[in-house]
């Protein structure tokens, strides 16, 4: 999986940095720094959560 376009992809459907980091327990900077491309990859328990979320999936603050 291309971490970086799937991140891009959920931001597009409307999921920001902040919400994405609480969903994959992980600070924002981490997803930052997988946009910049400064790493390639989250941790393994992270990238399970992530790879989890569809981008169909409405984000957290969009469904309040």
């Amino acid at each position: 999986m291309n971490w970086k376009t799937h991140i891009e992809n959920l931001i597009s459907f409307g999921w920001n940095i902040d919400d994405l980091a609480l969903r994959m327990g992980v600070t924002p900077n981490a997803i930052r720094e997988i946009l910049a491309g400064r790493t390639k990859a989250p941790r393994a328990d992270a990238a399970m959560k992530l790879a989890a979320i569809p981008p169909s999936e409405t984000p957290p603050r969009a469904a309040a």
